[in-house]
């Protein structure tokens, strides 16, 4: 072989969710050569679809906002603009027993839970937080008292501390005041200028799914490869002395595979278990990244419950709110003319719900939402599933820019884009769009797209491979 032959540079992305299929279409148009390693069936991670029955939708709650830059960049790259669908929602709050409306300031006026100087807080408090510029100097503040003395004690007691023991548990008392910064600056980019002030929430028609199709496609038409059930169980430097100094070895089962270099998009607690490395500081920070896991059980409803897209809860409730899709995306055209409803419980890691059985958690949920929505009955219900997921909102501990990961790990040629990188803000696709843009860039200022070809490289990547026969198969949607 002679030593003037170059090969594409092979990078392995540990995840198929939505930011490793970004990170891949990045590298890819690049000129990078791209594996996807997948632990689970299919691909999409938090993002995925799943068959209701009549219909397909996410399996997981999401919406996209008009601010959305980069998320929205990347759906046009994708041919999908025409397929975004915006709708003005309407937000609630159960507060006392009793379900009030709290989209426009009009509404905020005739709330009678707040005295109208302590209305005029919460508006001024807001809008105050809104127009902060930099989250990062709030990263040292504790959330609880910051809030307090921003919006008053009766504000605090009424809303905001209700509101963060539902949303952070016994955590909210670790969290710093750049939680609340960041989901008031995300949610008040959604309305629209006007005396109502209404929120404009938009989605994809067919939901992520139809997403996930197109960046498969896009990904495969590329040359990119997907190998669904291999989860990886070791992430290695090779030693200078090997003749494979400067490659990475990843280890699945019994096989193992050399690349010029990994993007890991798993969460720490999964990195921890993989990653072969050294760097005791590197480690303790993975470590002290503390995550929320989340329950969710999703009801298929013969009718609406509501008004309200949100409905936020100011009073313990075993789920941290109640998401009615179907108040934002169509009946008619996704859902079947059914209605489709998210109950969420963002918990820690060890809550016994995440192993108690189906039943066991709709009974621990259904007393509160029919305390909601008394009229509710059981033949409303169609169907109703539970999912669940132990590591996803990395929660903004004080300090916590200083522990989230960098894109670039203690090893060569291996680097990170996951949740835990989220910064000041709260999970949204966006959020991993640009992470996902960021790592795959710091990867190409070390790895270029083509290097000189060797016996050696080439045989070592040939170990392990994707089956030229596997297929991906996406919930509804029959294979691909």
């Amino acid at each position: 072989m002679s030593h003037s032959e170059t090969r594409a540079s092979h990078i392995v992305i540990v995840g198929s969710g939505f930011t490793g299929m970004v990170c891949a279409l990045d590298l890819l148009k690049a000129g990078y050569r791209v594996t996807l390693l997948e632990a689970g069936l299919e691909p999409g991670g938090l993002t995925c679809g799943q068959n209701f029955g009549d219909f397909t939708w996410d399996r997981f709650y999401h919406c996209i906002l008009t601010s959305d830059a980069a998320l929205l960049s990347l759906l046009d790259e994708l041919g999908l603009s025409n397929k975004l669908r915006w709708t003005a929602t309407e937000v609630g709050f159960f507060s006392h027993g009793k379900l009030y409306k709290l989209t426009s300031p009009l509404d905020l006026l005739h709330f009678p839970l707040l005295s109208l100087l302590d209305k005029l807080r919460l508006g001024l408090g807001t809008l105050y937080i809104s127009h902060l510029s930099n989250g990062k100097v709030l990263e040292d503040i504790p959330l609880g008292p910051w809030t307090q003395r921003i919006f008053g004690k009766k504000v605090y007691t009424e809303m905001w501390e209700p509101l963060f023991r539902c949303k952070l548990g016994e955590m909210r008392h670790s969290a710093s005041a750049a939680f609340l910064w960041g989901t008031i600056r995300r949610l008040y980019s959604t309305r629209e200028n006007g005396p109502q002030k209404q929120e404009k929430l938009g989605y994809v028609a067919g939901g992520y799914t139809t997403v996930f199709k197109k960046l498969y496609d896009s990904i495969t038409a590329r040359g990119g490869e997907i190998m669904t059930s291999t989860p990886v169980t070791s992430v290695a430097s090779l030693p200078s002395g090997s003749g494979q100094s400067g490659r990475v070895r990843i280890t699945s089962g019994n096989k193992q595979s050399d690349c010029d270099g990994v993007i890991i998009t798993a969460p720490n607690r999964a990195i921890l278990g993989f990653l072969q490395t050294d760097d005791v500081t590197y480690t303790e920070n993975l470590s002290r990244v503390q995550y929320l896991g989340l329950i969710c059980v999703v009801l298929i409803l013969r009718k609406p419950l509501s008004e309200f897209y949100v409905t936020n809860i100011t009073e313990e409730s075993p789920f941290t709110g109640v998401i009615e899709m179907t108040n934002l995306i169509s009946t008619m055209d996704e859902t079947a003319g059914h209605h489709l409803v998210y109950l969420p419980r963002y918990t820690q890691f060890d809550d016994p719900l995440f192993s108690a059985d189906e039943d066991s958690v709709w009974a621990t949920f259904e007393p509160a939402l029919k305390r909601m929505h008394p009229g509710l009955e059981d033949a409303d219900i169609s169907r109703r599933f539970v999912f669940r997921e132990r590591s996803v909102q990395p929660v903004p501990t004080l300090g916590y820019s200083r522990i989230a990961p960098p894109a670039a790990t203690p090893l060569a040629g291996v680097y990170v884009a996951n949740t835990a990188q989220i910064i000041n803000n709260t999970l949204n696709n966006n959020a991993m769009t640009e992470i996902a843009h960021a790592s795959a860039r710091r990867l190409m200022q070390d790895i270029p797209p083509t290097l000189a070809a060797t016996a050696s490289s080439s045989q070592a990547d040939s170990v392990l491979v994707p089956r030229s026969e596997q297929q991906i198969a996406f919930a509804g949607g029959g294979r691909s």
